[in-house]
């Protein structure tokens, strides 16, 4: 899937993520990313701190999206990364959808 299709499902898939996140997102969650491919999902998370509230939100996240898609269902992976994105690397995270003041 290429052109105007492509980011169509692009941009339903990340308003999905958006809509899963919320009140998810505590204040230990520095930023976090959604990475789009064909057959993938990936969201990415960057934290304070690595805790098992912060697994849970990001297990709970990860449900949450897949519940929002009905017949297209692609694999929802994530990553957690304790810290900050790197600036030079922001293309390669996909669409950055929250970052923390």
């Amino acid at each position: 899937m290429t052109g105007p299709d492509a980011l169509r499902r692009e941009n339903a898939i990340v308003l999905d993520a958006v809509q899963a996140l919320l009140g998810l997102i505590s204040a230990d969650v520095v930023a976090v990313a959604v990475l789009v491919e064909t057959e993938r999902v990936e969201l990415t998370f960057w934290v304070r701190s690595r805790t098992p509230e912060i697994e849970e939100d990001v297990d709970q996240a990860v449900f949450e999206l897949d519940a929002l898609f009905s017949e297209e269902h692609p694999l929802i992976e994530s990553r957690i990364h304790v810290g900050h994105p790197d600036p030079t690397m922001l293309d390669s995270y996909g669409r950055m959808i929250f970052w923390a003041k």
